[in-house]
């Protein structure tokens, strides 16, 4: 089964709000040329320094649970590179 932008969205929103209450989702687009991945686009509140927006791309022919587990992995990632440690 392949899970819907909406359900990738909904995943999303959950980890961010456990791992980084000011982080949002912005949205949830599918990725260029693939039916089975998406990308999701997440906005750092009350940023200041460049990039305020980080993009994780995920498989959306997983289980939910696998989902979730690929963007925090992925957004922790992302948000300590950006911040530079």
């Amino acid at each position: 089964m392949t899970l819907t932008l909406t359900d990738v969205r909904r995943i999303a929103s959950d980890v961010a709000q456990q791992e980084q209450p000011a982080v949002d989702v912005v949205g949830v687009t599918p990725r260029e040329g693939s039916s089975t991945s998406a990308e999701v686009v997440f906005a750092i509140r009350e940023c200041h320094n460049e990039p305020c927006r980080v993009v994780v791309g995920v498989s959306r022919q997983v289980s939910e649970a696998e989902c979730r587990g690929a963007i925090r992995t992925r957004l922790r990632k992302r948000l300590s590179t950006r911040s530079g440690n």
